[in-house]
Parts: structure tokens; sequence; C-alpha cells
């Protein structure tokens, strides 16, 4: 009878682990209008409208990583030349077809959890309430990201770096996206345990 409500806590538990990373990113801002757009799709279609000829969205469907990190397992060797194919595939399409990302995603710190998201960038020039539209992909080489929809809730002041830094709240996010980003927050916590034990 108990199993419900202890599901529930686990799930939010699962929400709001966190990891820090270094990770591509882009973001922009949306305005009012087009927000409420966002929003009315969003809860009628539980999707995010992409254009038609996305080259992005055909990639969600040919990702392989996950396929790869299962190899692993069962023939290590084999996982670790397709992993090194699909590296270098990723690497190819960015010099051939620079233009599939709309805005370039930079390697940016960020502060992850299935909640939310901050990152620091110089000169960030963002105030609280705003809504942004985010990409970001779960690793340096990835053509594939994630895209999501977040409400800055606090602005940092510049530190001694001159790094300024944003604390997002997802508005909305995916729950297959949601759920990607916290598998690579658990893939992350692990490999950062493993190398402080060695």
């Amino acid at each position: 009878m108990a199993t419900a409500p202890t599901k529930q806590v686990d799930n939010q538990q699962r929400a709001f682990v966190r990891v820090d990373d270094y990770l591509p990113l882009s973001w922009r801002r949306v305005g009012e209008e087009e927000y409420d757009a966002i929003l009315a799709n969003f809860d009628k279609n539980q999707s995010f409208v992409t254009a038609t000829d996305d080259v992005q969205s055909m990639l969600v469907t040919l990702e392989v990583t996950d396929k790869i990190q299962q190899l692993e397992r069962s023939d290590p060797v084999l996982a670790r030349i397709l992993s090194r194919l699909d590296m270098k595939l990723n690497l190819l399409l960015k010099v051939f077809y620079p233009g599939t990302e709309v805005r370039p995603m930079v390697p940016t710190w960020v502060n992850l959890s299935g909640g939310g998201v901050a990152f620091k960038e110089a000169g960030l020039d963002v105030k609280t309430g705003e809504v942004l539209e985010l990409r970001l992909a779960l690793s340096l080489d990835s053509l594939v990201s994630i895209q999501c929809y977040a409400e800055v809730v606090k602005v940092f002041p510049e530190d001694p770096e001159g790094m300024i830094k944003a604390a997002c709240q997802f508005r909305p996010i995916l729950d297959v996206d949601r759920e990607r980003l916290i598998q690579h927050i658990f893939k992350r916590q692990s490999a950062l345990l493993r190398a402080k034990r060695s």
C-alpha cells in the first residue's frame, strides 16, 4: 500500500541529484508570446515544435551512444572501436555540415539536476524571471542535444574569474530528456567516484 508514495519520493530525490560537468550549451531568450505558444503546444502534445528540415531531430533517431555503452559489457573491444568511429563521424558531420546547429553550442561549465541547470558565462546578461530556450549536449562530441525551456531563478554576481552564473529551473522539459539527464548525472557521479578511488 505504501509503494506509491515511496516511488514518488524516489522520483523526487532522483530529480534533485546534482553534478558539475563541462558540456556544449547554447541558449536564447524567449519572448512572452512565443513562450505562451510553446506552453500551449506542450500542454496539448507533450512535445516541442521543430522545423521539418531540422537535422537535430533526425540525428536523435540515429543516436547510438546508449547501445555502445550496453555493448561495453559483452564486447569492450568492439564497443571501443565503434565509439571511436562514432566520434569521427560526428566530427566529420560538424566539418561538412556546420549549419546543423542554429546557434553554436559552446563547451560550458554546468551544474545539472533533473529539475534544472546552472551555467556560467563571461558577461552573461540574463535577468531573474526570463525564460530561456536551452540546447544541451550530454557529451563534448555529440551532435544530438536536449532542447528544453527554463526560467532564470537566480543570477549570481560576477566571480573573480569574470564569470556570471545563472540558475534555471526547467519549464518545461520532455520526460524522456529529463530521464536522459538523470541517467547522465548518475553516470558522471560514478565516473567521478571511480576517479577519486584510483
